[in-house]
């Protein structure tokens, strides 16, 4: 009789720790919860006039048939798909970096002309899918479009939950001195569509993800200084909070490690416009092209 009620004690014991640790997806979003980038509503607004009423609703059966979706992670899902279809509209390079987000974005292509229309009519052309080949994130990329993607929308746990966290890479730090020190039409040249409706949101942008690049700066200055003249008395934890990117404060040993400058020696090259500025990968330097992605 001991070792039956050792066992129920047990299994009550892990069905609980199961329910505790489940993710549970909170009310479904009402808006795509953008930040205040000058023109980025006009842009949110134009996407769900793209999106046809009765199209979506085909998605979402077809998605809710072939998959066992938690209560409300259906709109989550579909709410980081179309905020990665406003990140397609301002970049050059926007890889999928959610598993979850691209099965739903898979499963919009399966009703081939109702994708045309949305596409055509949202951006002028075929917004074309690029799969998952490859088996982790490039991390330069993944680097950059956390970052681009925190100065456009507000995170909530279900989205660090549909991308597997965020700032867990590191923005190259070529990128942060060009968004500092480079003019905006370098910057557009480099990072942005330059043949966008949306040049003004664009702009905006910009504009924000310099001020985060000064901050950055400024702030590592700071933290040297303040170091250099404590290097005679204990150091003590730095609980200094910052705001740069999240909706949430960021500790500085935090962020730093997010940001942290990376030796000329080991940095990496990639083909694509949104990581370093080399042109050429050296035979130390690790080659990668765009595509997919994948977490």
């Amino acid at each position: 009789m001991e070792w039956l009620l050792l066992l129920a004690v047990v299994m009550a014991l892990i069905l609980f720790l199961r329910k505790k640790l489940t993710f549970t997806f909170g009310l479904s979003p009402k808006t795509i919860e953008i930040r205040r980038i000058k023109g980025l509503k006009t842009l949110s607004d134009d996407l769900e006039k793209s999106l046809s009423e009765s199209y979506m609703q085909n998605v979402e059966d077809r998605v809710k048939k072939e998959n066992k979706l938690k209560e409300n992670e259906y709109k989550w899902r579909l709410l980081d798909l179309k905020r990665y279809f406003i990140m397609t509209s301002l970049l050059k390079e926007s890889p999928m970096f959610s598993e979850k987000v691209d099965e739903l974005w898979h499963q919009m292509l399966m009703f081939t002309r109702e994708y045309d229309d949305f596409s055509k009519k949202y951006l002028g052309s075929i917004l074309h899918h690029s799969p998952n080949v490859k088996g982790s994130a490039d991390p330069d990329l993944r680097g950059f479009f956390d970052w681009v993607y925190a100065e456009l929308f507000l995170i909530k746990k279900e989205n660090i939950h549909l991308y597997k966290g965020f700032f867990r890479y590191p923005v190259h730090p070529t990128i942060i001195d060009e968004f500092k020190n480079l003019p905006e039409n370098d910057l557009i040249v480099k990072y942005f569509k330059s043949d966008t409706k949306y040049n003004t949101t664009v702009l905006s942008l910009i504009s924000s993800m310099k001020k985060t690049a000064n901050k950055v700066k400024d702030y590592e200055k700071s933290v040297i200084n303040e170091k250099m003249k404590k290097s005679k008395r204990e150091e003590k934890y730095n609980a200094m909070l910052i705001p740069v990117l999240s909706v949430s404060y960021f500790h500085y040993d935090e962020f730093s490690s997010y940001m942290k400058i990376r030796s000329a020696t080991s940095s990496s090259c990639t083909s694509c416009g949104s990581a370093s500025s080399c042109s050429s990968c050296s035979s130390d330097s690790s080659c990668s092209s765009c595509g997919g992605g994948g977490d």
